[in-house]
């Protein structure tokens, strides 16, 4: 598992990368739907070798989703993410309040 010089997950450690390179695909125009969404976030993600990059991507997903949002709210969101994605929900969660994402207690 890659970890940052700070010992914090990275993205790379947080995503299922066989399954986002499994849908993967180089958007031709905006995404109008969930799924054109999801699959140009997958090829962006691994289409880079630059980790700083993957977490960036990963950072600006999850804050858009979850800033101004209840607790609760959030929570649904990282739920949403890790179950579209294929991943690790526990750890998903540890890479959301590592990046100051509020959930709700006892969620890890």
């Amino acid at each position: 598992m890659k970890k940052t010089s700070d010992d914090q997950l990275s993205a790379s450690d947080v995503l299922n990368w066989e399954y986002l390179v499994e849908i993967g695909k180089k958007p031709e125009r905006i995404a109008h739907d969930l799924v054109q969404a999801l699959a140009g976030f997958a090829y962006d993600f691994t289409s880079t070798a630059n980790e700083d990059a993957r977490n960036v991507l990963l950072h600006d997903l999850i804050k858009n989703g979850t800033d101004h949002q209840s607790k609760e709210t959030a929570d649904a969101f990282i739920k949403a993410v890790a179950y579209h994605f294929h991943s690790d929900l526990q750890t998903l969660k540890r890479f959301a309040k590592q990046m100051g994402v509020r959930l709700p207690r006892g969620v890890l």
